[in-house]
């Protein structure tokens, strides 16, 4: 499989019948995007960046496409499209609706369940899923602004919660540090400690990602803003704080109770303050 006509290199090794794999170049994909922004009446000038892995066999894009959301005063978000493709014989085509948190930024995501278009190799490239990302951003603004207001109202019962839910969402699979860079990102972006918003610990996860992930690739780090987004999407809506916390303490206390001494606490005294947060769900050990 060529990526480039130009510059010709094997990115990886599928099948050669159609029936089985299609190729999608690169360089279609990001053409697709340029031809929907102007198919549109509106005067667009995106913006952003390509990361291609060192082996070709992964992309990943940003394209900001001048829309802003601000779901709190001083807090504007610069909605945008996040692009994936692969050739490993296991990546297809991913295009999420994301964001950019503009005062310093610190993330992107999808977080938009009905705004994301997928498709696998296994069909030719199907360009209106592309168009259609692109429609979904400039028309569904006030779509996102809502669910992040949302999110602003949907509460934690503490900062132990939240870093245990940020541990079980697996964003400590990205961080040298885990647990201490968690806290610090929580302390960082989460106002009252006793009741930390879904708002508040998705830009938590976000902000340790970005500003404390040690010498990851771009590529790599969406898996990271991907499971961060599960703080602000459920079905068409965003989860139940009591629901996330609940499964995250249950998942945790199973983990320490089934690994004994073997797993050790993320912070000291950490089994005593599940303890508390396993009666508050009424979770049983």
């Amino acid at each position: 499989m060529w990526t480039d006509e130009e510059d010709p290199r094997v990115a990886g090794e599928v099948s050669a019948s159609d029936d089985w794999y299609n190729v999608i170049q690169y360089g279609d994909i990001l053409e697709s995007v340029g031809q929907a922004i102007e198919g549109r009446d509106e005067d667009i000038e995106p913006e952003g960046r390509v990361e291609v892995s060192p082996s070709y066999h992964k992309m990943t894009a940003r394209v900001g496409l001048d829309q802003t959301v601000e779901p709190s005063p001083g807090d504007p978000h610069e909605l945008d499209l996040r692009i994936r493709s692969g050739h490993s014989g296991y990546h297809g085509l991913k295009v999420d609706v994301g964001s950019v948190r503009l005062v310093c930024k610190n993330g992107e995501m999808a977080f938009v369940a009905d705004q994301s278009y997928e498709q696998t190799h296994s069909e030719p490239f199907q360009k209106q899923f592309v168009y259609h990302a692109v429609d979904s951003v400039v028309e569904g603004v006030e779509q996102v602004e809502q669910r992040l207001e949302d999110a602003q109202e949907r509460e934690l019962r503490n900062m132990d919660e939240a870093a245990i839910v940020l541990h079980d969402i697996g964003i400590d699979r990205y961080l040298e540090n885990p647990t201490s860079d968690i806290l610090t990102a929580l302390h960082e972006e989460v106002e009252d400690p006793d009741s930390p918003s879904l708002y508040e610990t998705f830009n938590a996860a976000t902000y340790a990602l970005t500003h404390l992930s040690q010498d990851m690739p771009q590529y790599q780090l969406d898996d990271g803003y991907e499971a961060a987004a599960q703080l602000l999407e459920y079905g068409e809506g965003i989860p139940h704080p009591d629901i996330l916390g609940e499964n995250a303490v249950e998942s945790r206390a199973s983990e320490l109770i089934e690994a004994g001494d073997d797993v050790d606490e993320y912070w000291d005294g950490e089994r005593e303050d599940l303890r508390e947060l396993m009666d508050a769900h009424g979770v049983q050990a």
